[in-house]
């Protein structure tokens, strides 16, 4: 097929050449790809000719992942081609930052994946979508831009006037920070679409929130400016020497210079925990039993803050014994609140208000009998909770000794401030959100809030452009939500309403990323349209029936947060035009806004709705933001939790009278809670081994995955597994193996690890099928979410392992398969 006959197979976008060395010499290249065969191109170029010669065009920029970086760069251009990347000093030069797969744009930005025009699938019709052409196997034409909006908005109109506003699905991932999401969630608005409602990461946050009133992903922190102040930290569950080595893991080297302890724990023998004075290896899904044999240490050693918890907790409040609430002020005095808890002054046993950030003489522990009623305090009972925990009692269990367990908390409670830095990872167990709870409270019996010092979490809050509900106009009717792990059940079984279809952005989570990938893919059929804009023909994209093509970050105007990252807002210039056919998101939101009757509410041009934007924030002003391209918001506190918590009492529960529960378990007390790294799991006997799928620094997420710089270190997945277990069952090292378990499996090369204890194994994430011999990772995940922490739950898993069939083809990655200069153009990949 040919671009004469305007069909096109998932390969079309396949250049001739090799994206090895675009950033080097790249003029064969560069013209292989604008060209393409539809005369739009420069058809006069001498290919092996290269200007070294001259000074090169230097235009700042912002690169835009959903990563920590957010990294101001100067984009070098000569001859019309990016030649360089490189880090670009923001306002405040300490955050000066960037990454290798930041610096390798020469080569992303003209990749044979790029998407150059809007497409059509052959055989889908707004009247017979044909689900069932979707998929590997879907082929695509090319349309004008204005015959796929119309199509799109007749389809959206269509079934809004059958079916409702909400039967139509606007999804927007995490792939660009810039402000085009803003505008999408606009048009959602105006149009009264389903609006997507995040199940990832949110576990640890929740339960985070449950005791502090603060917290959905990760909670607030000091800024990383602050963390060379900590005296211990101790990093749970990330690898941020891998991660974040650029940004975060510097200001963790500066605290330890400066004679910090670092303690790492994690089930991984990590680069960070390489580098730390203790390493915790706590078996998967055991780091609430851990976090509470600390506990049992701090009350044992009496080295908790009294300070704190009188001032600041409702360790002091009195729980009731006949009801297990806590004792209201309404039920002691006549003028009382049914908001303000009760304590009582230590020695005169006096019943007390007690209210926020009050350091008075309250007693911390023991039971009292006020107006009658049998109380003990909060900090009591969960001091007899814990005692069930020592560290000699689950130092077998956690698989950490118990010694090891007594010395990280007492650095903690007694070397002065400091902090626990958690990632993401520990709510990638269905209940994780237990731990966030538990460590909250921890730092609370040590009183590590509010002070120069503390962390609370592995990476910062960042700064957010404040759009002032820019998204939600007054007079808008906005459609309900749904949680991404729901979307399924809304799209096959019209749970909670039928959606029936998608307009997706930013996103290739539900073709490739979202786990238990085929049930995904099932509800993708179910639709009546599938709509995906991209930079990249992803897997998702390759499951549409229409394509917005979306040009890279270097040919689109912006704003970009720098959320999870550093306090600055950035401006990111244009470095280039738009390639082919390739729009801004802004030009297809504003064009279908003006087709279903909205177009008053955008503005003309993306300069434009910048500049309102911008406006909005009264931190930031547009025309220093454009000048300088970075500003930093100076309304970011360094130190976070000096005010009183947004609590119902002002306080941190140390006792939660209001607490949900599921699977008959309260969490009242942080109570451990496992699905399948349980024991005693019903299929641990049939799939023995925990699976589980960390951050790669070769990719963010799945974004860069198609880069041949990065694929001649890291070529192919692999499974890394400790020598013991593969000896078990018979696997060389080496050796291609299936992975299965009653959901799919996958089929990769087996690498011994012994950084990976026995019984874990793992498959970085973000691997595309094409990556594959067979299978997928996401093929053994599962979509079960817990119904308090609602988190996809990514490393809940059970597998087996064994040899790969002898009849498996392998001919991708052991026959002719040279990599960098040599290598043949991926067929397909991105974000």
């Amino acid at each position: 097929m040919t671009d004469d006959d305007g069909v096109y197979r998932r390969d079309v976008l396949k250049a001739s050449g090799a994206a090895a060395a675009l950033g080097l010499g790249g003029g064969e290249f560069f013209q292989t790809l604008v060209e393409s065969g539809d005369g739009t191109g420069p058809s006069n170029r001498d290919s092996g000719i290269e200007s070294y010669v001259g000074q090169n065009e230097v235009i700042q920029t912002v690169c835009s992942p959903n990563c920590r970086g957010k990294c101001p760069i100067d984009v070098h251009v000569r001859d019309g081609q990016v030649k360089k990347v490189e880090p670009h000093p923001p306002e405040d030069e300490q955050y000066k930052r960037a990454c290798v797969l930041g610096l390798s744009h020469t080569q992303r930005v003209y990749d044979p994946t790029r998407l150059k025009y809007p497409m059509k699938r052959t055989d889908w019709s707004p009247d017979e979508p044909n689900p069932d052409g979707r998929g590997p196997d879907a082929e695509f034409e090319r349309v004008s831009w204005d015959e796929a909006l119309d199509l799109v908005a007749d389809k959206m109109q269509s079934l809004k006037a059958d079916f409702g506003p909400e039967s139509v699905l606007f999804h927007v991932g995490f792939g660009n920070y810039g402000q085009s999401g803003t505008a999408f969630s606009r048009l959602a608005s105006l149009f009264g679409s389903t609006q997507p409602a995040s199940t990832i990461d949110t576990n640890v946050g929740r339960g985070f929130n449950r005791v502090t009133g603060t917290g959905f992903y990760l909670p607030s922190t000091n800024e990383a400016e602050d963390w060379e102040n900590a005296n211990t930290i101790i990093v749970w569950g990330s690898d941020l020497f891998s991660s974040q080595f650029q940004m975060d893991a510097s200001e963790v080297l500066d605290a330890v210079e400066n004679g910090a302890k670092l303690v790492v724990v994690d089930p991984v023998y990590t680069t960070t925990a390489s580098k730390a004075d203790l390493w915790l290896p706590v078996k998967p899904g055991k780091d609430v039993h851990l976090a509470l044999a600390m506990m049992h240490t701090v009350f044992e050693d009496g080295t908790y803050d009294e300070q704190f918890l009188r001032q600041r907790t409702t360790g002091p409040a009195l729980v009731r014994k006949d009801t297990g609430d806590l004792l209201k002020s309404s039920t002691v005095f006549d003028d009382g609140s049914d908001d303000q808890v009760v304590a009582v002054e230590q020695g005169s046993n006096t019943a007390v208000e007690l209210e926020p950030e009050t350091d008075g003489p309250y007693a911390l522990f023991g039971e009292f009998t006020v107006d009658g009623i049998e109380c003990e305090t909060a900090l009591t009972r969960l001091r007899d909770h814990v005692a069930d925990y020592a560290p000699s009692e689950v130092a077998e269990q956690t698989g950490v000794d118990a010694e090891n367990i007594r010395t990280a908390v007492r650095w903690l409670a007694t070397r002065g401030p400091g902090g626990i830095a958690p990632s993401y990872a520990l709510g990638r167990y269905k209940h994780g959100h237990i731990f966030g709870q538990t460590y909250a409270m921890l730092m609370g019996l040590t009183g590590d809030y509010g002070r120069h010092g503390n962390i609370h979490a592995h990476h910062s809050g960042g700064a957010t452009l404040s759009t002032g509900g820019w998204s939600t106009p007054e007079d808008a009717d906005p459609g309900p939500s749904v949680r991404f792990s729901d979307y399924p059940d809304a799209m096959i079984d019209g749970d909670p309403h039928k959606v029936r279809a998608v307009y997706s952005i930013e996103s290739n989570m539900m073709g490739n990323q979202f786990p238990d990938r085929q049930r995904f893919r099932e509800a993708i059929k179910s639709l009546e349209m599938f709509v995906v804009a991209d930079m990249h023909h992803t897997d998702t994209v390759q499951h549409a029936d229409i394509i917005f093509p979306v040009p890279h970050w270097f040919e689109q105007e912006d704003i970009v947060s720098s959320w999870g990252s550093h306090p600055h807002i950035s401006y990111r210039h244009k470095v280039q035009e738009p390639m082919w056919e390739a729009r801004d998101d802004y030009y297809a939101i504003r064009g279908l806004a003006e087709r279903l009757g909205f177009g008053d509410y955008f503005p003309e041009t993306k300069r434009e709705l910048l500049r309102e934007l911008a406006s909005r924030d009264d931190a930031i002003d547009f025309e220093t933001l454009s000048e300088q391209g970075t500003q930093k918001k100076q309304n970011i506190p360094i130190v976070k939790f000096t005010d009183a918590f947004p609590t119902d009492t002002g306080r941190i529960k140390m006792y939660d009278d209001d607490a949900p529960s599921e699977e008959g378990v309260t969490f009242d007390l942080p109570r451990p809670l496992e699905d399948r790294t349980a024991d005693d799991y019903e299929k641990a006997d049939e799939y023995p081994l925990m699976f589980m799928q960390k951050h790669s620094r070769f990719r963010i997420h799945s974004q860069y995955e198609m880069l041949n710089w990065v694929r001649e270190v890291n070529p192919e997945p692999q499974l890394d597994i400790h020598p013991s277990d593969a000896k078990a069952r018979g696997i060389e090292d080496g050796e291609y193996v299936r992975v299965h378990n009653d959901r799919g499996e996958m089929i990769v090369k087996a690498k011994y690890n012994e950084a990976f204890q026995p019984g874990l194994v793992n498959t970085d994430q973000g691997w595309w099928s094409r990556d594959y011999v067979a299978g997928h990772h996401n093929d053994l995940t599962h979509n079960e979410v817990s119904e308090v922490g609602q988190t996809m739950a990514f490393y809940d898993v059970r597998v087996e392992v064994e040899p790969a069939p002898d009849d498996v083809d392998t001919d991708k990655y052991e026959a002719d398969n040279p990599r960098g200069a040599g290598a043949d153009a991926p067929r397909a990949g991105g974000d």
